[in-house]
């Protein structure tokens, strides 16, 4: 016995009135039965679908994506709309099945069969999973057609039906209409003149605000989670707002334990013109929140309270967006706002596992990661069809896999819960944010990366990591300035974060600008000493052959310091010592990480062989396409097995790319 499991578009259609038909002209039926196949499986097939079942006069099909299902769906209905003498019902949902012995069945198969039955004749009705996933193609419309109670399946289910092209939504016919409409017109214009006369001006300026950490008013060890996860939330809430410019949670939750939060980061964050602060409490799942904004004064210019149910989170944190962007006088169109506000709520187990996964992971230890993965893992499982479960373990994974000594196979896995968040939910930046970093450090699809990146940016322009992360793709091809553009706009957006000032400072010293290297590298050291701080730090004495300095700076970096110290030993003539590192490093089991950095120190000596063959490692890290910027030994560029290097890489040859 074997048995799949899988997540899938599942399209059902079938013909209307068959059961009466075929009582009327049995053999007439089945030739459009016959037909009906004839339509519908070329274009299955065409949508890269998979033709699964016929039951009687109905069809079941198996889609990778929910988009290419409703494509299939529509063009389906067209085409049997000029072509056959009857109409077709069809049904889609996206949901887990279960493959068994050829037998397929489970929530995707269940919860498609049944919207199919209440389609209109004609038409393609869909499910909420399936909206969220094609939400934001402009070229498909949607009327929302109610919350349904279907046959056998828990709960009710919000169904929407996809609009023909040209079609529109009726009004109820009324005799006084042609009466009515012209009045309610010249109240409206009338309403409209007056407020235009009265409105604030819309601020078309970016504006910067600050979302700290709110107080529990009721707090114990079961719900302190929620401390970082409101946080999170309403950042990412009014982080959609292109107009605003939010400050990242790395910043924020340092404030978490401060006395005087507000005016602390009035200090540390002065370049941030508003500050949202407040308190809430929770109690069996319902939220209550009292929320100001203030100034750069400490001026309140907003507060409202908030109560609703903890599942609602996520659509009640874009409505306080909504509200702050209208406090403030910020420009917010209307597909914007619909974007922001227009999300399904969530089951409350299953947003605490999520939220608590996420709160595990900001710790950064590697106990933390466990438990944090763990609970993701647990959210995921619990709601298959959950685009914000697959897009939280995909950035975890990610995180994983930039580690020293990545799983095996964490990239793979990464890339597929990306994907799978997408297919569920087109419009989740998270998601692409994810799955720019495994087409960039693990499948090297350059291309798809910036389509990724570029996607993720607008879907929210202020993740200060997608921006770090672009930064660091146009360095590797030769796009120096931008890079640094980019890094900065990360800077800006979290500006307490040490990671982002010290390796802006090693973009400023590939740029040959070492003041201003020194510059962003101090201020990392100022706002947290890190071995990313010194490691760069080191690097800038180096560039001014500044030995004793480089030396020391790498010492503090711990752990991470013995290819700066390697590099020092190298470039100052003490060969034995550098030798020494790398023999101690040679004794130590092998992996990319090592294997990475011993590449880098034989370079330096001019070792070709053992260069290559630790470049060569298999599997390479995240980050060995680097060694295409970091390696200048002219012996090792030129060397046919560098350029066979780069090829594997799907990357030019140093001087082959596009300059600024």
């Amino acid at each position: 016995m074997t048995m799949d499991r899988q997540l899938a578009a599942i399209l059902f259609s079938d013909i209307v009135g068959y059961t009466s038909l075929m009582g009327q002209n049995e053999s007439s039926t089945l030739e459009l039965v016959r037909k009906s196949r004839e339509i519908q499986k070329p274009l299955v097939e065409k949508h890269q679908g998979k033709w699964l079942k016929e039951m009687g006069d109905g069809v079941m099909a198996q889609f990778k994506s929910a988009l290419d299902a409703v494509k299939c769906g529509m063009e389906i209905q067209e085409a049997v709309k000029n072509q056959l003498d009857a109409q077709l019902r069809i049904g889609i949902h996206l949901g887990d099945i279960t493959i068994e012995n050829h037998e397929i069945y489970g929530d995707g198969v269940n919860v498609a069969s049944r919207i199919e039955s209440i389609a209109d004749p004609g038409s393609v009705y869909i499910s909420e999973a399936v909206y969220g996933a094609i939400k934001g193609h402009g070229d498909i419309r949607t009327q929302f057609m109610g919350e349904k109670q279907l046959k056998n399946v828990q709960g009710l289910v919000r169904v929407y039906k996809i609009l023909a092209e040209g079609a529109a939504v009726l009004p109820v016919d009324n005799p006084l209409k042609k009466y009515a409409m012209p009045a309610v017109i010249i109240v409206l214009l009338l309403i409209f003149g007056i407020w235009q006369l009265n409105k604030p001006a819309v601020d078309t300026s970016r504006k910067t605000i600050a979302v700290l950490p709110l107080k529990l008013l009721n707090p114990d060890s079961a719900n302190q989670f929620l401390i970082q996860g409101i946080t999170e939330e309403l950042i990412r809430s009014l982080g959609k707002v292109n107009m605003l410019s939010v400050i990242n949670p790395r910043s924020i939750l340092r404030f978490e334990a401060s006395v005087a939060p507000l005016t602390e980061a009035r200090t540390e964050l002065g370049q941030s013109d508003y500050f949202l602060t407040g308190s809430f409490e929770e109690k069996d799942n319902l939220l209550k929140l009292d929320l100001g904004l203030f100034d750069r004064q400490e001026r309140e210019v907003w507060s409202k309270s908030y109560t609703n149910d903890i599942s609602m989170l996520p659509e009640l944190t874009g409505n306080i967006a909504v509200d702050i962007t209208e406090a403030i006088n910020v420009a917010l169109p209307t597909s914007e706002r619909s974007r922001i506000t227009d999300i399904p709520p969530v089951d409350p187990e299953i947003f605490e596992l999520m939220l608590k996964g996420k709160t595990h992971l900001f710790k950064f230890t590697p106990e933390d990661i466990i438990i944090g993965m763990n609970y993701l893992n647990q959210a995921k499982d619990k709601d298959p069809a959950s685009s914000r479960a697959w897009s939280m373990l995909a950035e975890g994974l990610v995180f994983m896999g930039h580690s020293p000594a990545p799983p095996p196979g964490v990239w793979q896995e990464a890339k597929a819960a990306a994907i799978r968040a997408i297919q569920l939910d087109s419009l989740n930046a998270e998601a692409w944010g994810a799955l720019a970093h495994t087409k960039t450090y693990f499948e090297w699809d350059y291309e798809g990366a910036v389509y990724a990146y570029n996607r993720a940016n607008k879907l929210n322009p202020n993740m200060a990591m997608n921006h770090y992360h672009y930064a660091w793709h146009l360095h590797l091809f030769d796009s120096l300035n931008k890079a640094i553009d980019e890094h900065t706009i990360a800077q800006n957006l979290d500006p307490l974060d040490p990671l982002q000032s010290a390796w802006l400072g090693w973009l400023y010293v590939a740029a040959g600008d070492l003041e201003q290297a020194m510059v962003e590298v101090k201020r990392s050291l100022r706002v947290q000493p890190s071995p990313f701080g010194y490691i760069n730090l080191s690097r800038i004495y180096l560039e001014r052959k500044e030995y004793d300095s480089a030396y020391l700076a790498a010492k503090n970096a711990g752990p991470f310091s013995r290819v700066s110290i390697g590099l020092t030993y190298f470039k100052s003539g003490q060969l034995q010592k550098g030798m020494k590192i790398i023999r101690e490093m040679e004794s130590e089991p092998l992996n990319s990480w090592n294997a990475r950095n011993l590449a880098t120190l034989y370079a330096e000596i001019d070792s070709l062989d053992r260069f290559f063959q630790y470049a060569n490692y298999e599997p390479a890290h995240a980050f060995m396409p680097w060694l295409r910027k970091s390696i200048d030994n002219p012996n090792i560029i030129a060397d046919p097995r560098f350029k066979q290097l780069m090829d594997k890489m799907n990357l030019p040859m140093p001087d082959a790319g596009t300059k600024d």
